[in-house]
């Protein structure tokens, strides 16, 4: 097969043919090429490798199956190489040519490089491209085609283990032991000060160096593996800004860049190709830099020639089919858009290509299904193209997507949409492009892309269904490739030309000359204003209904999506390009042939346009407007380099010259000859946190003035790096061409620098210097007080992290580093930044001598990170784990005491309820690993006493008895138990029993109607539950309870079941056996009493009852005196029944009484002698004793459960849980006291200082979620519609105040609250009150008016107080430490006219509240905003004051309009939005606007940060009691009239959504 000589770049088809050819059967597949330029020409590309599906985990990023394979062109390399047995990664290479061979030595100072590095011979530049490679990092060399070897490195990397030696190194010296020079140099790499002077050369991969896993020679190239990296700089900037989200983070970038560049910088390599296109980053926005990038590699893949250099030689192979399709471009290998533009412009580039040159710049890339160039439709494909007619042609003024759908669906679609959109975000989708290519393209790729089954008839069989199928544009292939059509697959026929073609080559000729022409040409521009320019935001786009549909997490990284790349209009085409430029086919073509003069083809173009077509003022005219377009499209030209000439990639620095045999070869050191000083604990001092003062711009300009460079081509690098930082700032490039030579020539900097912040300008104007010299080095630029000392920490701590190790490894490190105080030491933004790449080792942990390491990974994280941080990152691992449904030792050490206490502790207890404790629930469903669910029941009945008695029922009781029948175990059913025994007789009586009862009662009834086995499946196993349950109670419960809750004045729940003949055995066994622990638990007098009578009725039953089983067996089973007394009787017919009861309550309460009772015993005792051998012995006990009868619980099978819906947590129920009912034994009280009633714990007694009381009970309507009938049911005969209904009992009763009380708040603990009433003397005075005791601590008495509001300041643990004037106290002391009032004369005093004194006086809501007290100065009511720990204080005349805690000073105050101050509009309460999303840079909720509630009902809604208005509307009749903010968009208020109200502040006007008119019934 002939290969074009030296040739770097080639056409996709001679790419992929020379791939396969060279590494047949490597298992890897050619996915696309990688190309630099507008066309399709590649010296690399993506390839594939088979997966087993192992994916594993490298920080938070995936290893997956695809690699980049760079060719190396530039003949046969002269390298001689032996393999190391051990590890090939540690093998140095031999290079050799006609006199002399040498190694790769280690690289330090005064060293002199093997070979001349100014050679520009091929050889000699090959043989330089390969000692670079290996220099800087850890390759394995393969010195010819060796598949297998080729497939074991890619399943090495796969498999994490290419770099374990550097990682084991690491955690031996956390242990203070030295093993080799991997760990030591690695820490050199990430600024470790003590081991500067070690240099591993190619032994050590710098964590910012992309790793090259091998180097494979063929007969006349070499291919250079590396892995994909997901994302690179410059996607991030232009289709995920945000995903950088604060300056601190572009600092920690810079910072690793920074570090990468140095290490190159100390070899004596220069970069040279330093731009956001080259910069590499993981799913973690880890970056990395390429080797494949450097300028000296990337000259060698042929990219270094000239500039200007036409790509027209594009096929290496001679019977390349795609050599016609490429040979009339006419582009150069410079992507500069302004000469670009301008060819086209005047007609001398085509359409087609300027559209490449465009889809170029906005990132699209050859290949990538995901992101394939785009192209217009500009036919519908009905009549043949005639420019003369108007039939068939594209409206270009409209977008694919509007021409499809319609004007009236777009408008509807962005009207009712709550984010408005008419289209989606992509003009071009992964699923159009593997549909418009389905003939060319593999299965595999379709079933990934279009369908995972294949079915060849679904996809458009011709050109015009195709276009009518789609709302997206189109692919240059439609354009070029006649090839497009033809179909590799038999099952699928050939994409149907129109019927106005003969072949596919004519089809193309006419569908291209159509993209030439001239209506094309005069309209194009519309469509590129649609597709890439300013019709794609602001009111243009709303006015073209191209509003794109955004992205859902602005923050996440992206690698495709919509660049906008011109804010103004896009000029017209001056004049359209000539046939004969861009067709090249003369003898497919008519036109080229000068035939078929009356053809169609004949007018779509002139060759060239009238001399007169344009006047020269109309010429002028659009000159100077596309002139003028030109000028303000600069950032499309970028330039990061000062210096435009290719450089040589070594500085002078020399190497030393070191010869060695054919045969020798330099192994490495497994043990260091000069064994250096390694002090763990000096390592881990490096580890610092930012000090609170800023950075001082006198010390940045000191640094500056010492900055200096030794090297011009590092500087040049330096100089990238500063246009690279400028840019991630201004959203902008910070030099052009004409920029950069006005800078050069005048020194004039870019007006943009004065956009950036003080100390990143400074920064930036250090690294740009005109003077090279003046350039800060790299290593000068690491020590800069840009970076502050988190950053170095948190990358001396993330680094090793990104080694290609396994995660156990990686885990052990970071664990042992995090136990040392390390986070901590970093400060809680470091700590919080490393979160996402130290968390995910934990939820991907499948090995259980990880446990550990997990644990006290993530208590660390727990101790250092934020609350927020903590809910953010902490918060989903630990609900992975406990979701995942197998059994792991990491999910039993979740549920034990210590942790699950600093978790609560941690993130509340409303979280905990609402995203922990329903999945510590899920853990008892569906026959779960005995360990888990024992270790999930402690959890719950621990957390019962801390919960309190309403939420218990709420979130514990609730959800384990909505699971009776859907596979709850044993240790649910003990739960439900434990926690009635440990909350006592009346929770028992109260909460538990009324809803087990309902359970029961619904499973009967629901057993009398037929219906479907499934329904009758979940009836049996929530019956044979809900006995479980029952049997557990009655064992914790005094006998006076049991009598008087199940046995006096009704029919025994037990005895009902027994009576039911078509319930299943299963069922009737639990029955039987629980009514046996009943009766022994009452006695036999009890039983004689409240339990015979009821038995007349089965027992004769039973005497009549006829088995046809039984006839055939005339003895059944052995004699009973033989049995084994603890064998289980085993029910297989319902006459066994009388075997269960008779001869026990024979034993029970006498023959002689049962038969008493009993009226047919005659005929059951001859049934029980006759089936079972049975007659009673009065000398002998009862051989059936309760113990025989127990059974285990029959559990569902596959039965689905469905999921516990978690809730609010209820904050209106007013009371907590009486905690002297129950001893205070901390959390692991359950396991001491679960049984208090057992022994001899009475009624009477238990609840004495409640005086009969019960606590708040409520019974809510089953969610619709939970897929089980209204088994629950109401306290009362009669349903109540409303939603709920509370059921209140006074636990306690205390006089807090001699005289009114007028304000009360909950602690977070939710175990303290304070009061605020009317002292003694008539002042006010505030209670600090505990409510396990509920005894007042302390208080605090410093006011001299009536407290009217009251905030606990949670973030400093003090207490704000207001009677008119703040004071600020010690909540736990009760010492004032400030106090704040307003000057009356800020205001000026008002006088209420009549309307207002009648107004104030028929008032009947005010209840008092208004009065001469609350003057226009002082303050009425309080607001704390935990995110900036300020006080919002509302006052009488209206307005609102800020305060400022940490600094005790008033700030700003918003005065309210002087029609509104008066007596009847002082502000009564305010909220504040309570959203969880962290601004930039900042790990707290922050506040986006505050509502104020007035005396006189209106509310007003203010910007947090302005105060203006937002909306002002009527909320109720009355004085405003309260409001709050369960959501961004939402306001509970509450008011004097008796309503409660929900308000949607997305609504206009702002409506309610509820409303509540005496929510709530209340019983005391």
């Amino acid at each position: 097969m002939a290969r074009s000589p030296g040739t770097g770049a080639m056409c996709p088809d001679c790419l992929e043919r020379r791939i396969r050819s060279d590494l047949a059967g490597s298992g890897l597949s050619f996915v696309h090429g990688v190309s630099d330029s507008p066309l399709p020409f590649a010296s690399s590309a993506v390839v594939q490798m088979a997966s087993d599906g192992s994916d594993q985990c490298i920080g938070s990023q995936k290893t997956c199956g695809y690699f980049v394979l760079v060719v190396l062109n530039g003949g046969k390399t002269y390298v001689d190489t032996k393999k190391c047995e051990n590890n090939p990664l540690e093998q140095s290479l031999i290079f050799k040519d006609d006199n002399h061979c040498a190694v790769q030595a280690d690289s330090s100072p005064g060293i002199e490089h093997v070979g001349d590095l100014q050679s520009s011979s091929s050889s000699n530049n090959q043989q330089l491209t390969v000692n670079i490679i290996t220099k800087l990092t850890p390759v394995y060399y393969l010195g010819r085609v060796a598949t297998t070897e080729i497939r074991d490195l890619m399943a090495s990397y796969m498999n994490l283990s290419i770099e374990q030696d550097v990682i084991n190194s690491l955690n031996l010296l956390c242990e203070n032991t030295i093993s080799g020079p991997a760990g030591l140099g690695f820490l050199s790499f990430v600024g470790f000060s003590a081991f500067d002077d070690i240099h591993p050369s190619g032994l050590v991969r710098h964590p910012n160096i992309l790793p090259v896993l091998a180097v494979v020679e063929s007969s006349d190239c070499c291919y250079m593996f590396q892995p994909k990296a997901p994302y690179t700089l410059e996607n991030i900037m232009h289709y995920s800004p945000e995903a950088l989200c604060s300056d601190w983070h572009i600092r920690f970038f810079i910072y690793q860049i920074m570090s990468a560049l140095a290490y190159l910088h100390d070899f004596g390599v220069h970069h040279g190709n330093l731009k956001p296109s080259t910069i590499l980053m993981s799913d973690s926005l880890w970056p990395y830099l390429s080797i494949s990038d450097i300028s000296h590699v990337k000259q060698n893949r042929g990219f270094g020639g000239p500039e200007g250099s036409i790509l027209n030689s594009c096929c290496a192979e001679e019977d390349c089919s795609s050599r016609s399709i490429f040979a009339s471009f006419n582009l150069p290998s410079s992507l500069d858009w302004s000469s670009h533009f301008k060819r086209w412009w005047t007609g001398e580039l085509s359409n087609y290509e300027y559209l490449l040159v465009l889809n170029k710049l906005a990132g699209r890339r050859w290949g990538d299904p995901a992101f394939h160039p785009v192209m217009p439709w500009v036919i519908d494909f009905t009549v043949r193209p005639d420019e003369n007619s108007d039939i068939g042609w594209r409206d270009l003024t409209k977008s694919k997507w509007r021409l499809a759908k319609g004007d009236e669906q777009l408008d509807f679609t962005y009207s009712s949409s709550d984010v408005p959109y008419h289209v989606s975000d992509e003009c071009l989708s992964e699923l159009a492009v593997c549909s418009y290519k389905a003939r060319r393209l593999s299965k595999t790729i379709l079933r990934s892309a279009v369908r995972s089954v294949y079915e060849p008839n679904e996809y458009p069989s011709s050109m015009q269904r195709l276009y009518q199928w789609t709302p997206d544009e189109c692919i240059p292939e439609f354009y070029s490739d006649p090839w497009i059509f033809v179909s590799l697959h038999s099952e699928m026929s050939n994409l149907a030309l129109p019927s106005w073609v003969t072949s596919s080559e004519e089809f193309i000729c006419l569908h291209r000359d159509a993209l030439e022409s001239d209506r094309v040409s005069q309209q194009l521009h519309h469509w590129i204003d649609i597709t890439f320019g300013y019709k794609l935001a602001g009111e243009a786009s709303v006015e073209a209904k191209n509003v794109m549909l955004p992205p859902s997490d602005p923050s996440r990284p992206k690698s495709i999506g919509r660049r906008q790349l011109f804010t103004k209009p896009h000029p017209k085409r001056l004049i359209s390009t000539p046939h004969s430029a861009y067709h090249n086919k003369v003898e497919s073509c008519a036109r080229c042939q000068r035939k078929g003069s009356n053809s169609t083809t004949d007018v779509l173009l002139n060759d060239c346009n009238p001399p007169n077509m344009f006047s020269q003022v109309d010429y002028l005219e659009e000159f100077e407007q596309a002139t003028l377009f030109m000028e303000l499209q600069h950032h499309l030209n970028p330039i990061y380099s000062y210096s435009n000439t290719a450089a040589c990639c070594c500085s002078s620095v020399k190497y030393l010259k070191r010869q060695f045999s054919d045969q020798e070869v330099l192994q490495p050191d497994s043990v260091l000859s000069v064994v250096p000083d390694f002090d763990f604990g000096s390592y881990l001092e490096c580890f610092e946190s930012d000090d609170s003062s800023s950075i001082g711009y006198q010390e940045l300009l000191r640094w500056k003035q010492r900055s200096c460079s030794v090297i011009e081509h590092h500087a040049n690098d330096i100089f990238s790096i500063g246009c690279i930082l400028a840019e991630i700032y201004l959203h902008r490039p910070l030099f052009d061409a004409s920029l950069l030579a006005a800078y050069k020539e005048t020194g004039m900097l870019p007006g943009a620098l004065h956009e950036l912040p003080v100390h990143v300008r400074l920064l930036v104007e250090s690294c740009i210097q005109r003077q090279w010299e003046r350039r800060p080095c790299s290593k000068h630029l690491l020590e800069s007080p840009y970076f502050p000392p988190s950053v170095r920490s948190a990358y001396m701590f993330l680094a090793p992290l990104q080694l290609l190790c396994t995660s156990g490894d990686r885990l052990k490190y970071v664990t042992k580093l995090a136990s040392e105080g390390t986070l901590k030491a970093m400060g809680e933004f470091a700590a919080e930044v490393c979160a996402p790449y130290c968390l995910p080792f934990v939820s991907s942990s499948r090995l259980d001598v990880d446990t550990e390491s997990c644990l006290r990974l993530l208590k660390e994280f727990l101790k250092c990170l934020s609350v927020q941080a903590a809910k953010k990152h902490i918060l989903p691992i630990i609900q992975k784990i406990l979701q995942v449904p197998e059994y792991s030792h990491l999910k039993v050490s979740l549920l034990q005491d210590s942790f699950v206490r600093e978790l609560w502790k941690k993130l509340g207890k409303q979280t905990y309820i609402e995203k922990v404790h329903p999945l510590v629930i899920a853990n008892l469903h569906n026959s779960p690993n005995k360990i888990t669910a024992s270790s999930a029941s402690i959890v719950l009945i621990g957390s019962s006493e801390e919960l309190g008695i309403p939420i218990t029922v709420h979130q514990t009781v609730l959800p384990l008895i909505h699971s009776f029948g859907k596979g709850l175990c044993d240790d649910g059913i003990e739960t439900l138990v434990r926690i009635g025994g440990l909350l006592g007789e009346s929770f028992i009586v109260k909460q538990i029993l009324p809803l087990l009862r309902n359970v029961i009662h619904f499973c009967i009834d629901s057993s009398k109607v037929t219906k479907p086995e499934p329904q009758q499946s979940w009836n049996s196993f929530a019956l044979i539950d809900g006995l479980s349950a029952l049997e557990g109670l009655v064992s914790v419960l005094p006998v006076k309870a049991v009598l008087r809750e199940l046995l006096q004045d009704q029919v025994c729940l037990h005895i009902k079941i027994l009576m039911l003949i078509h319930l299943d055995l299963d069922v009737i066994q639990v029955a039987a056996t629980a009514f046996v622990d009943l009766c022994l638990r009452i006695g036999p007098d009890n039983t004689v009493i409240h339990v015979l009578p009821h038995l007349k009725e089965l027992f004769a039953e039973l005497a009549f009852f006829q088995d046809s089983s039984a006839v055939s067996l005339p003895t059944k089973g052995l004699k009973i005196s033989e049995r084994n007394k603890s064998e289980t009787i085993k029910m297989e017919s319902r006459i066994d029944l009388v075997l269960l009861l008779y001869p026990f309550l024979a034993s029970l309460v006498g023959i002689e009484k049962l038969r008493e009772y009993c009226s047919t015993w005659f005929l059951l005792e001859q049934s029980l002698q006759r089936l079972y051998n049975w007659k009673f012995e009065p000398s002998s006990k009862c051989s059936i004793s309760g113990e025989n009868l127990k059974t285990q619980r029959f559990q569902p099978g596959n039965d689905t459960s469905s999921e516990v819906v978690p809730t609010e947590l209820f904050n209106g129920a007013g009371s907590s849980v009486s905690q002297s009912q129950i001893p205070k034994t901390g959390w692991m009280a359950a396991s001491k006291h679960r049984f208090r009633l057992e022994h001899g714990t009475s009624s009477d007694n238990l609840s004495a200082s409640t005086s009969g009381n019960q606590p708040w009970f409520w019974f809510p309507s089953p969610d619709s979620s939970w897929g089980v009938p209204d088994l629950l049911g109401r306290s009362s005969g009669l349903k109540d519609e409303l939603p709920w209904k509370i059921e209140a009992s006074v636990l306690y009763s205390a006089r807090a105040h001699p005289g009114a009380l007028r304000s009360l708040e909950v602690h977070d603990d939710e175990c303290t609250i304070f009061t605020g009433g009317v002292g003694p003397g008539f002042k006010g005075s505030i209670q600090r009150w505990e409510l396990a005791n509920m005894n007042c601590t302390s208080g605090y008495y410093g006011h001299e008016e009536v407290v009217n509001s009251i905030c606990i300041l949670s973030i400093t643990g003090k207490v704000a107080s207001c009677d008119g004037t703040i004071h600020i106290w010690n909540g736990q002391t009760g010492k004032l430490i400030a106090a704040h009032t307003e000057s009356s004369t800020s205001f000026p005093l008002q006088t209420a006219s009549v309307e207002q004194a009648n107004m104030l006086n028929q008032d009947a809501l005010s209840g008092g509240i208004l009065s001469n007290a609350f003057r226009g100065s002082l303050y009425t009511t309080m607001h704390y905003m935990a995110s900036e720990d300020k006080l919002v204080a509302g006052m009488g005349n209206g307005s609102i004051r800020f305060i400022d805690i940490s600094r005790d000073q008033k700030l700003h105050l918003w005065k309210s309009d002087s029609a509104e101050i008066s007596f009847s509009s002082l502000v009564s309460t305010i909220c504040s939005s309570g959203s969880d999303k962290p601004r930039n840079g900042s790990l707290v909720a922050s506040s986006s606007w505050i509502a104020a509630g007035l005396s006189s009902g209106y509310c007003r809604l203010l910007d947090e940060r302005s105060g203006k208005i937002i909306a002002v509307w009527r909320a109720h009749d009355g004085h405003i009691t309260k409001l709050a903010s369960p959501e961004d968009h939402l306001i509970a208020s509450s008011s004097l009239d008796k309503t409660l109200r929900i308000w949607d502040l997305r609504r206009e006007p702002i409506s309610p959504v509820k409303h509540f008119q005496k929510p709530f019934r209340w019983h005391l």
